[in-house]
């Protein structure tokens, strides 16, 4: 017997992943976390080229997306964005070896060099941390679903709880608070606030 069907889709453009909270949709709708990373695989390789002068390194890119974006867009888009997320690095202070906290500066020393970064923009130093997803820490399996289920997407959510307050999150253990206190510090050296 015929029936009518009608659908109505609700697309839109964004960034990241987004979890949907079912509560805020009313009844016969169906929620679908959002995906926006057109980008679904990238494969490089780089080889050697002897021009007759000199031996010089060729790299070669494979990107593949899902047609929101062309391979060549995907490539030009995050090319600016890691230019601009490497810009602070340009001023560069010879000697000391530890992190440091200044009025108008950040200096991160890495370790290899024995150099310090000096970032004199550090609002978009702090922005740059607060957008970026908690994936980067690197956490074992069950700490990272622990805090994406207590709603902690970003270094910005995270930073927003004590090591008491993740201690009370459940199943985080006081081994998943030190993992993700030292993964926190080591990636961005950034510490857990003090208890509110």
């Amino acid at each position: 017997e015929p029936i009518s069907l009608h659908i109505e889709l609700k697309i839109e453009k964004d960034r990241g992943y987004r979890i949907e909270k079912p509560e805020k949709y009313k009844d016969g709708q169906f929620v679908i976390d959002a995906v926006f990373m057109p980008v679904q695989n990238v494969n490089y390789s780089i080889h050697l080229f002897d021009n007759g002068r000199a031996t010089q390194e060729i790299s070669f890119m494979e990107i593949w997306t899902n047609g929101s974006l062309t391979p060549h867009e995907a490539l030009s888009e995050a090319s600016k964005k890691l230019i601009e997320l490497l810009n602070p690095l340009l001023t560069i202070i010879e000697d000391g070896s530890s992190f440091k906290s200044k009025e108008d500066s950040i200096i991160i020393a890495t370790e290899s060099t024995s150099r310090q970064l000096q970032f004199n923009n550090t609002s978009k130093l702090e922005q740059t941390l607060f957008e970026t997803f908690i994936n980067q820490l690197e956490l074992p399996a069950r700490a990272f679903n622990c805090l994406k289920r207590s709603e902690i997407h970003t270094i910005a959510d995270l930073l927003n709880y004590s090591r008491e307050d993740l201690s009370r999150i459940k199943n985080f253990g006081q081994k998943s608070v030190d993992q993700v206190s030292k993964a926190l510090w080591e990636r961005f050296g950034k510490e857990l606030p003090n208890k509110k």
